[in-house]
């Protein structure tokens, strides 16, 4: 097959985009402007699971007392955690530089342009160069969004990017939103001991996700020292000195001032399609992000976007997922995307996972849904997690699972069985027919399917 594609962007809708291509038979190039590995592996999803590994490991030591394991003496050294995060992000992106090579994909540095004709312009080192393709895949990810918030733009004043590379623990840190960024940093901060408040528009912390789950994550944060503020916002930020004031007005309509020496803005990410030429290339933008079809193609013909850049889960494993599926069908392929079981994760503590269906929707007499707490969990006991729960959420008539929330101990492991379950359109029926070793967490996804259905065999 003799094709060339061109993917802007090496990020996770990049390279597995590019390895795709390669194991399809098509010649593929990979321009990326940073560092392989995009938002991800670089200031997203690894460097911030690094850090919360070692809260977790701090954490574990300081509550080894209920094991009748005896901790003296116990603290951190911030610049080896940081040290050590560093660690693995280069380990991750030099093994995607490493999988690109095997597969003879190749990598161009440089700023990308759309210069129409089946054409790009490549902008590296002050030397302009113009790239022919077949076909041309668009995945540039996103960047943080900064608010208009009067002060935003003072010192001390980060985006997620920023507070992953802190070169010491603020000891009074506010963050501005309460989603699955701002509430993983709060974890993070809080366990290494920063004074952390969370100030959230919305009425939940992680909005969008099981009321109850948010919950729970609210309790759990709330006992580490977090303060947690919802339903207000963040009028002006103003300097004090080496310190910030954050003034906030709550739902109630009070007034108040917060005292902090770093503020995280933490509301949300946008499409980065800067300087890529779209509009001059006639490609459609809907409030900023790319539109494509259930193809991956954009509305000109042999042009694909995949990722963050076309808004919808932004999250790392749909962005691979759609290069696939972009992929294929640039190939000769007839494939669409599905994305009826995306599993979405929070890696707090506890966790909270969930696929398919959200709260809201399961509140509709179709469905029936399940619960088993890890209270009763024989699993957790032995481990000391015994909060949270696996909550299933099903048709009444063909039982069909639709949707599993889960809030606690190793959730973000638990949900791939959901989520193989909602994809595969499997029946409650056959996750209970389905042996679950003993003992084990995952045997709460089996006594949740049981009592959808009236039988469970653990619960009085």
């Amino acid at each position: 097959m003799d094709q060339h594609i061109v993917i802007i962007g090496g990020g996770p809708a990049g390279y597995v985009g590019a390895i795709r291509a390669a194991q399809l038979g098509a010649r593929v190039t990979v321009i990326e402007k940073d560092t392989l590995g995009g938002t991800c592996l670089n200031v997203g999803c690894i460097p911030t699971k690094a850090l919360l590994a070692s809260a977790s490991v701090l954490q574990q030591i300081k509550g080894a007392g209920q094991f009748g394991v005896k901790t003296d003496n116990v603290g951190f050294n911030w610049t080896d955690i940081q040290k050590r995060k560093d660690r693995v992000v280069k380990k991750a992106t030099a093994g995607v530089g490493m999988l690109l090579k095997a597969k003879q994909v190749e990598v161009i540095r440089g700023q990308a342009r759309l210069s129409g004709n089946g054409k790009i312009t490549v902008e590296s080192e002050g030397r302009l160069t113009e790239i022919s393709y077949d076909k041309l895949l668009i995945a540039t990810g996103s960047q943080p969004v900064i608010p208009p918030i009067p002060g935003i733009d003072l010192p001390g004043v980060l985006d997620s990017t920023g507070a992953l590379v802190l070169d010491a623990v603020p000891k009074n840190l506010l963050i501005i939103g309460g989603g699955v960024i701002g509430c993983e940093m709060a974890e993070v901060y809080s366990t290494f001991g920063s004074k952390v408040t969370i100030v959230e528009m919305m009425s939940q912390l992680v909005p969008g996700e099981d009321p109850e789950a948010a919950d729970l994550l609210k309790k759990s944060l709330t006992k580490k020292g977090v303060g947690i503020i919802l339903d207000s916002k963040v009028d002006r930020l103003t300097q004090n000195g080496d310190r910030l004031n954050a003034e906030i007005t709550e739902k109630d309509g009070t007034k108040a001032i917060i005292e902090v020496n770093k503020v995280l803005v933490s509301v949300g990410r946008k499409a980065s399609t800067q300087g890529l030429g779209l509009e001059e290339a006639g490609i459609i933008l809907e409030k900023g992000y790319i539109k494509v079809n259930d193809k991956m193609e954009t509305n000109i013909s042999g042009i694909y976007a995949t990722g963050d850049c076309i808004g919808g889960w932004l999250l790392a494993h749909v962005a691979s997922r759609e290069a696939e599926i972009a992929i294929e069908n640039m190939l000769g392929h007839e494939v669409v995307m599905e994305y009826h079981a995306v599993p979405r994760c929070v890696y707090t503590h506890p966790e909270i996972a969930s696929v398919g269906i959200s709260a809201s929707e399961a509140k509709s007499e179709k469905i029936m849904t399940g619960k088993f707490p890890f209270s009763a969990s024989g699993k957790a006991s032995c481990i000391g997690e015994l909060e949270g729960f696996v909550k299933v959420l099903a048709d009444k008539e063909s039982h069909q699972l639709l949707g599993c929330v889960i809030a606690g101990p190793q959730a973000t492991e638990l949900i791939s069985e959901a989520s193989l379950a909602v994809s595969s359109r499997l029946k409650l029926e056959d996750m209970i027919q389905t042996i679950h070793s003993h003992p084990t967490l995952h045997e709460s996804m089996q006594e949740a399917a049981l009592n959808a259905l009236g039988r469970a065999l653990h619960l009085s």
